[in-house]
C-alpha cells in the first residue's frame, strides 16, 4: 500500500500526517508554528517507523489562509519531496475542508482573510462527488450578508489525505482539477503590487 505524508499550516493549527494501509496518523505541533515543521516531520515518521524513502509522495495544503503558514508549508514539502525524489502536490485546503464537513450538508465557508476581507466559497457532496458552487474568492466583510449560514472549519493534514484517498484517487479522470503546484494559492495581488498598481 502508498504511504502518504500530508502538511497542512494554512489555519489556526499546524498538523502534519501520514496515510499508510488506509490508516492515517496525525500530530499538532501548533505550539511551535512553522519553526516546528521539520521536527514534526522527523518524529511522526520515527514513530510509525517509516524510513523517509518509503514515502511515495507528499500532499500540502495550499489554503486560502495564513500566507506565512502556506510559504512554510510549501517550501518544505517541495524541499522534503525533492531530496527524495517523490512528487509533490498541492490540495485546495477549502476542497479538503468541504470533502469532511459537506457530506453531511452543504458548506458554505467564510474565514477571516484580515484586511476587513473574508475569503468565501461554497461546496455541495452528490454522488461520492465535491461540486463547487462557488470558487475561492475575496469579499468584503461589510457586503456579507451576516444572517446567512456559514461555518469557518479548520483545515488539518488528515483532512488533505482524507480528499486525496477517499476523493482524488477514486476520481482518477479528473485529477488534473484538484492536484495542484506545491505553491500558496494567493487570491489578492502582493500589497507591494496593490501599491505599485494605485500610483501608476
Amino acid at each position: 500500500m502508498a504511504t502518504f505524508l500530508a502538511l497542512e499550516l494554512s489555519s489556526s493549527h499546524c498538523t502534519v500526517a501520514v496515510s499508510r494501509n488506509d490508516k492515517i496518523t496525525q500530530h499538532d505541533f501548533s505550539d511551535q508554528r512553522g519553526r516546528g515543521v521539520v521536527c514534526a516531520i522527523e518524529n511522526i515518521l520515527s514513530e510509525l517507523s517509516i524510513e523517509p524513502k518509503r514515502l511515495d509522495a507528499i500532499y500540502v495544503g495550499i489554503g486560502p489562509g495564513s500566507y506565512t503558514g502556506l510559504r512554510i508549508a510549501c517550501s518544505a514539502a517541495m524541499m522534503f519531496a525533492y531530496s527524495l525524489g517523490i512528487e509533490c502536490h498541492g490540495i485546495n485546503s477549502f476542497e479538503a475542508m468541504a470533502w469532511r464537513a459537506a457530506k453531511q450538508q452543504p458548506l458554505t465557508i467564510i474565514l477571516d482573510a484580515y484586511r476587513q476581507q473574508y475569503y468565501h466559497a461554497e461546496y455541495y457532496v452528490e454522488k461520492q462527488k465535491l461540486i463547487c458552487r462557488q470558487q475561492p474568492h475575496i469579499i468584503e466583510q461589510a457586503d456579507w450578508d451576516s444572517t446567512r449560514e456559514s461555518s469557518s472549519p479548520d483545515t488539518c493534514a488528515e483532512d488533505i489525505l482524507r480528499f486525496a484517498n477517499e476523493f482524488i484517487d477514486k476520481h482518477a479522470d479528473t485529477p488534473s482539477n484538484h492536484l495542484f503546484a506545491a505553491e500558496p494559492l494567493y487570491l489578492r495581488p502582493p500589497a507591494f503590487r496593490q501599491q505599485k498598481k494605485e500610483r501608476d
